[in-house]
């Protein structure tokens, strides 16, 4: 019996202490580690600009840039000097990129690029150039940078194109094609390649101010036309360098071989060229002060191409002739001396 008590006893005990205990707060500890605290997110640089453009119906797309140019401090350092370097570009008509026609956002600024090669267009600013950082990178474009190749950078020009860019520091020219966006984040109008930038003379200074103008190449390449049936070769002049001296003797000679019925006034406009032999087309143009313009600049670089000079109206454009040539190596070494003094595009054709 006392047995039996005591183990009820026993029993009630054990109740109580547990309902006491479930009803107590719980303890308070201590953390075992810290608690994590806010920290700012780590700067990385931006990544080169996406040609990928937004979804439809998004909007202009952000580009996020890795900025040129790269002419700072040791630019050039870790360039082969001996490398070849492009020399000439020929501006033929190309099919546009369509996805770089779309408008961009960079730096909150929205960036309208051009649809299509809209004439003249002409721009005046600094430019400056890029090289072995972006060397074998993709362009805008596509396409890969090749640092050694005539090329350039334009926020708004079609992709790709064509641009003559003259340093007005120097008046060097030269044609480049355009197959990158940029540059931004400085005031300049265009980032050229380290070819072009060296055969202007800007790798020096780093920047320079610069014309540019769009080329439009059905202008330029279209053939001269006459009342008379004209056989075009379209052969275009081989970019192989002739010394200056030679092309010189070769425009001398053929200027004593040209005709009586060769125009003497770089002014004259004719609706058909006068004499039959080998032609040099260098120019063609919706108007006619443009093509007054290369005749007056061929003139001053070489004053001997006086009584080579034609334009030619054939009803739709002012093209601008050299001819005649009694034969065609005469013209060829002419043509060579357009194309690596004055970096024109030369089209030779017989009449």
């Amino acid at each position: 019996m006392f047995s039996n008590l005591n183990l009820l006893a026993l029993v009630l005990l054990t109740s109580l202490l547990a309902a006491c205990s479930s009803s107590m707060p719980p303890r308070q500890t201590s953390p075992s580690q810290p608690p994590a605290s806010k920290t700012t997110p780590i700067e990385r640089p931006a990544p080169p600009a996406s040609s990928s453009p937004a979804p439809s119906g998004m909007g202009p797309r952000i580009i996020n840039i890795d900025p040129k140019p790269e002419f700072q401090g040791n630019a050039t350092d870790g360039i082969d000097p001996n490398t070849p370097l492009e020399t000439t570009v020929t501006p033929r008509l190309e099919p546009i990129v369509k996805s770089t026609t779309k408008p961009y956002i960079v730096n909150g600024e929205t960036i309208s690029p051009m649809s299509s090669i809209a004439t003249p267009f002409t721009e005046t600013g600094h430019a400056s150039w890029y090289g072995k950082k972006f060397h074998g990178r993709k362009t805008a474009s596509g396409e890969v940078y090749d640092m050694f190749k005539l090329s350039a950078a334009h926020k708004t020009l079609p992709l790709p194109s064509y641009a003559r860019v003259t340093n007005l520091s120097n008046r060097k020219s030269l044609i480049v094609r355009v197959n990158d966006r940029g540059p931004f984040g400085r005031p300049r109008i265009i980032d050229l390649s380290y070819a072009a930038a060296k055969q202007l003379d800007i790798i020096q200074h780093g920047s320079s101010q610069v014309e540019i103008s769009l080329i439009d190449p059905t202008m330029s390449a279209s053939p001269p036309a006459s009342s008379d049936t004209v056989q075009v070769t379209r052969e275009i002049v081989s970019s192989s360098s002739t010394g200056t001296a030679s092309s010189a003797s070769a425009l001398s000679s053929a200027n004593a071989s040209a005709t009586a019925g060769a125009p003497t006034s770089a002014s004259t406009v004719t609706s058909g060229l006068e004499a039959n032999g080998i032609y040099i087309q260098v120019g063609a143009f919706g108007q006619e002060e443009n093509a007054d313009r290369l005749q007056k600049r061929i003139f001053t670089a070489i004053p001997e191409t006086q009584t080579l000079l034609n334009k030619v109206y054939n009803g739709k454009l002012f093209q601008v002739v050299l001819g005649p040539y009694p034969d065609h190596a005469l013209a060829a070494q002419a043509a060579s001396q357009m194309r690596d003094q004055l970096q024109l595009p030369a089209l030779i054709f017989t009449r």
